[in-house]
C-alpha cells in the first residue's frame, strides 16, 4: 500500500497532464526529440506558451533538454511515459 507521501507525489506528478497543451506536447515528443518552434507550430498556440509549459513539464521530470548550438530539443525522460498516456487515454476514452 502506498505511503500517503507517495500518494501526494503522484497527485502532484498527475496534475501535469492537467493542460491540453502539456499532453499535446507529450504526445509530440513520442520517440524524437522536438525544439520548441517546431513545437509550437504543431500544437498551434506561441513559442512563450510552449516554454511555460515545457517548464512544468521538466520541473516534474517528465521531459529532458539537449542543447545544440542556439537550440534547445526536448525529449521524453522516459519511454514508458508514452505508454502510460495511451492507456491512460483509452482507459478515458470507455467512459465517453
Amino acid at each position: 500500500m502506498p505511503s500517503k507521501e507517495d500518494i501526494e507525489e503522484l497527485a502532484e506528478c498527475l496534475k501535469v497532464l492537467a493542460h491540453p497543451v502539456r499532453i499535446r506536447i507529450l504526445r509530440e515528443l513520442k520517440g524524437r526529440s522536438v525544439c520548441v518552434n517546431d513545437l509550437s507550430e504543431k500544437i498551434g498556440t506561441s513559442q512563450a506558451n510552449v516554454s511555460q509549459h515545457l517548464s512544468v513539464l521538466r520541473y516534474q521530470g517528465w521531459i529532458k533538454r539537449r542543447k545544440e548550438a542556439l537550440h534547445s530539443y526536448y525529449f521524453l525522460s522516459n519511454k514508458d511515459i508514452s505508454s502510460a498516456l495511451e492507456k491512460i487515454c483509452e482507459i478515458i476514452s470507455q467512459f465517453e
